[in-house]
């Protein structure tokens, strides 16, 4: 990969950092215009795990896992780092998947910092870089089966999807953080006429509105200082989809220019004095109430009807609990797969426990409970002590033998519970580490863990 770490430093004139993780998320090259910002250098990241180096980073919330896991783009998304050092720092980047022979063999990941001073005046990556590097990665790979319900209300979803795929009007797609909206938008795609064009994602939250527009609309050279000829996200984007999230936080301006192009169906790069024809089906999404946005004054009246013409309103994990057994299914499916595991089943005490959370962070904190049990699981069963502790402090109930409910939390219960039977075991087993984790399923260095932990001798 040293091919492409070499010519993109010669190719992007406006970056401030860049890393390429290869297909194990371990980076393999790494530069920054700043070291000082990050405290980071070379020698202290090279050849380490991604998560490694970011502990406080997750898999679900980091773009460039996603971009080596599904292929796709991700353009000026915001991303906050913090350090095994404890440095934190604050970026708009690009996360690009390298691809050969059609298979993904790492991810290179350009970075723009936020609330620093420079020596030059960088203004916006050279989003020209795209042609040459990913032609076919903005595409993306999920549809409508992806989508897994049994919700009367997401079902409608579906079927409405299917049957206006191709109808060329804006989308306009309201749900809470987490619940799936970008599912939706790539269920959009991929179920339309569109789906073999570009799919291009843009964060509106995620970049400085002072670079929006050249981002969204492109520059001509000489438009300011630096600026080069280059495409915009509507060009990129042409004959295909454009996806504009959290558009409630683009500046009314902008909203107005987006308005223009949604009407006449043509663009004006930033200092060009000519129009450019587009053919992009917009879809824009808003994880706060439209109906509030626009008595707030964070979203245009007149853009808002514009973008209802078609309009899907994803409801909350918590009202559609029947997709949890369903969902839960799919996701032991899944990181069986990726984890190279082979649980079979949940214990009844987790399904009692998942149906009974709130699930404040919708189906996105579902999955991230379930990959922390299996990393926390060793048997073929998943168990509520594999659970992440939040989720079970927040309830405190549990279900006493005589019918009752206990007022002790029920991590504390479960602590009980498992200090019970793993002590039962191990005097079953002689007192043999090795003999009492095989027949509790679990790892010697586990039940050495726990045996310490509840003092059992």
């Amino acid at each position: 990969m040293n091919k492409y770490f070499e010519q993109n430093l010669k190719l992007v004139d406006y970056i401030d950092g860049m890393m390429i993780v290869d297909r194990d998320c371990i980076i393999r090259y790494y530069y920054t215009a700043y070291p000082e910002v990050g405290d980071l250098r070379e020698q202290d990241v090279i050849g380490k795990s991604l998560f490694q180096v970011y502990p406080a980073l997750t898999r679900d919330e980091s773009y460039i896992y996603r971009s080596l896991t599904t292929g796709e783009s991700f353009i000026n998304y915001e991303q906050e780092y913090t350090s095994y050092q404890g440095v934190t720092v604050r970026g708009s980047c690009t996360a690009l998947p390298i691809k050969e022979q059609g298979n993904v063999t790492g991810v290179i990941d350009m970075v723009l910092y936020k609330d620093i001073w420079r020596k030059e005046n960088r203004l916006s990556f050279d989003l020209n870089l795209l042609n040459i590097l990913s032609k076919d990665t903005v595409k993306s790979q999920e549809t409508l089966d992806d989508i897994i319900t049994q919700d009367p209300r997401m079902t409608i979803i579906k079927e409405r999807i299917l049957s206006t795929s191709d109808i060329a009007a804006p989308v306009l797609v309201y749900g809470k953080t987490g619940t799936g909206k970008e599912l939706v938008v790539n269920a959009i795609h991929r179920s339309s006429s569109r789906r073999n064009k570009p799919l291009i994602k843009q964060n509106c939250a995620a970049i400085p509105s002072t670079l929006l527009e050249s981002i969204l609309f492109g520059t001509v050279r000489g438009s300011f200082t630096g600026a080069q000829d280059s495409q915009g996200l509507f060009e990129l984007a042409n004959g295909g989809t454009l996806f504009l999230d959290e558009i409630n936080s683009m500046e009314l301006d902008a909203q107005a220019k987006l308005l223009r192009v949604l009407e006449e169906g043509c663009i004006r790069r930033l200092g060009d004095n000519r129009s450019r024809e587009i053919n992009v089906k917009i879809i824009a999404a808003m994880n706060e109430s439209p109906e509030e946005c626009v008595k707030q004054r964070k979203i245009r009246e007149d853009i808002y009807y514009r973008l209802c013409v078609l309009r899907y309103d994803i409801p909350p994990l918590c009202e559609r609990r029947g997709d949890i057994p369903l969902l839960m299914e799919h996701f032991r499916t899944e990181y069986n797969q990726s984890l190279h595991r082979n649980v079979i089943s949940y214990s009844d005490e987790v399904f009692n426990i998942f149906e009974r959370y709130p699930w404040p962070g919708n189906v996105r904190e579902l999955k991230n409970a379930i990959e922390a049990a299996f990393y926390s699981s060793f048997g073929t069963t998943i168990l509520a002590g594999g659970i992440p502790a939040y989720i079970l402090d927040s309830l405190h109930w549990q279900r006493c033998d005589d019918g009752t409910v206990s007022k002790m939390p029920l991590a504390e219960m479960v602590g009980r519970y498992e200090s019970a039977v793993i002590e039962k075991a191990y005097h079953q087993n002689q007192k043999s580490l090795t003999k009492t984790a095989l027949a509790l399923q679990i790892s010697k260095q586990s039940l050495a863990y726990k045996l310490k932990k509840y003092q059992i001798s």
